[in-house]
């Protein structure tokens, strides 16, 4: 079953830190789809919740060099 998360990334965006951001995401295992919406900054995943966790994708996202904000996103309950 699909999961569905929103994750919050400081500071703004260029077309190339959204397509960074995406590969990243896309390497993650268990990653249905991605996309990063440059001009909110946020990162919408569906992933499958068996294979992987949203802990999986911020650690990616903070490993291509970006930060998170964790006030304001949603996470899997």
């Amino acid at each position: 079953m699909e999961e569905q998360s929103v994750i919050k990334i400081h500071g703004p965006l260029s077309q190339k830190d959204t397509d960074e951001i995406v590969h990243a995401l896309n390497g993650v295992w268990g990653i249905l789809r991605a996309d990063v919406n440059q001009e909110s900054g946020e990162a919408r995943i569906g992933y499958d919740k068996n294979a992987a966790s949203i802990q999986d994708f911020q650690q990616a996202i903070r490993d291509s060099g970006y930060d998170i904000k964790t006030d304001n996103q949603d996470l899997p309950h």
